[in-house]
């Protein structure tokens, strides 16, 4: 049987900012979504692929600030080796970067690769992705998914025979919607191609480079500086000089161009799912993210938890972590995710919220379409409460790490940034 490397791309803290305030306190792929880290459930769902060799998670997040993510109990629970690995810099782009750590994904000679970003939230088809692949033959495959056209010019946009399964055309995030269908993130390569393909998109890029680079008659020379057509070195001091212009139109590789390039070789072919799929674009998202990775695990824990402790109420899908304290009088549901040391206290009723680590909800309090950040503390008889508009900035209230919510306040739909105490009630407002 075919063998297969997985590969999670992470990012990094510029790629972060969209997450804020939440980001502040922790890096994106660590944000705890229904008792686990965001990057933990792609990882996880690397079990349904068979023969897997080693999954290498690749971004450009300091090491130290990773190694909050527990790699060893991962490793032992998918049977596999799992390792991140961080690149240079800023990084070198989705393509870039996986082509850069090729060593260390050909270990174990795999047939395949998958690659999966971890932003993404999804059922995960993943066996039937590979068998789509295999059947057909091509280089690639990319998942995809019909959406609302509305939505569709946020991502990768993907023209494709549903006769064939061939993708006739690639556009990423285009001005004019091109197609509804739009790529999931989520990927298999036959890895003995896509190397070399990565590397002919590289060549073919470096020689545009080089034509624009003729055409204003500079080139480079071994320290990076500037040769004038006299032929002596001479460093770049202007940042709008001309040889500075050229380079700043040369984005970092990024998978888009090589799908752009596969489809038009006619090696790009896309298996369409009909199963859930979201991608976290702001922090509000992370709530339909728990609700949807909760519909998968129920809340069996739960609720055997509550009977034996004779309550709380139970709505729904949720999750409380074993070392939360929830009183029995609290009504939880639908779609909670309460962490670690949380303290939800008498008469509270919490729907559609995630409860991070050490906050306290006083009696009484509301909690409705929010997420509570770390240490906060929402008073008693308060209301924290917004709509179940995910994707907007101010649709789910966000209160960031050491909030404090006085007795009876009311916070609607409004982002508190760390560390702020909220004394009177606020509306559509962010706090800075």
């Amino acid at each position: 049987m075919a063998t297969t490397t997985a590969v999670l791309m992470v990012g990094g803290p510029t790629k972060g900012t969209r997450f804020r305030p939440l980001s502040m306190t922790v890096a994106k792929p660590l944000f705890p979504i229904a008792g686990k880290p965001l990057v933990a459930h792609p990882i996880l769902a690397c079990k349904k692929i068979p023969k897997l060799c080693q999954v290498v998670l690749i971004g450009f997040y300091p090491k130290e600030e990773m190694q909050v993510l527990d790699t060893a109990t991962l490793s032992r629970e998918l049977g596999v080796p799992v390792t991140y690995v961080q690149e240079d810099g800023t990084g070198h782009g989705s393509a870039g970067g996986f082509y850069n750590f090729r060593e260390l994904l050909l270990q174990g000679d795999p047939d395949y690769f998958f690659v999966l970003n971890c932003d993404v939230c999804s059922d995960y088809p993943l066996e039937t992705l590979l068998e789509s692949h295999e059947k057909h033959g091509g280089l690639a495959t990319m998942l995809v998914k019909e959406i609302d056209a509305d939505r569709a010019q946020d991502h990768g946009e993907v023209v494709l025979s549903r006769e064939t399964g061939k993708v006739v055309h690639y556009a990423e995030k285009p001005e004019t919607l091109v197609s509804s269908v739009v790529n999931c993130g989520i990927y298999v390569f036959t890895a003995s191609k896509i190397i070399d393909a990565i590397q002919r998109v590289a060549s073919k890029r470096k020689a545009s480079r080089s034509l624009l680079q003729s055409m204003y008659h500079v080139k480079h020379d071994d320290s990076g500086g500037v040769v004038d057509t006299g032929g002596s070195p001479k460093k770049s001091s202007s940042p709008s000089s001309k040889s500075e212009a050229v380079a700043s139109t040369l984005p970092k590789l990024g998978m888009p161009e090589v799908f752009a390039s596969l489809a038009e070789s006619g090696e790009l072919f896309a298996y369409e799912t009909s199963g859930f799929w979201e991608v976290l674009k702001t922090p509000g998202m992370s709530l339909r993210f728990s609700a949807l990775y909760l519909s998968e695990v129920g809340s069996k824990l739960a609720l055997a938890r509550a009977k034996l402790k004779g309550g709380p109420e139970i709505e729904g899908n949720v999750y409380i972590h074993p070392d939360a304290s929830v009183d029995v009088s609290a009504k939880i549901g639908p779609n909670v995710a309460i962490e670690a040391g949380a303290v939800i206290g008498p008469g509270v009723r919490l729907i559609d919220c995630i409860i991070l680590n050490e906050v306290t909800v006083m009696a009484n309090a509301v909690v409705v379409n929010a997420i509570v950040g770390w240490n906060s503390q929402v008073g008693p008889w308060a209301r924290v409460q917004g709509s179940n508009d995910y994707s907007s900035k101010q649709g789910v209230s966000i209160l960031a790490e050491g909030v404090s919510i006085d007795p009876e306040v009311v916070v609607v739909s409004s982002v508190i940034l760390p560390h702020k105490e909220i004394k009177s009630s606020v509306r559509n407002e962010i706090v800075l």
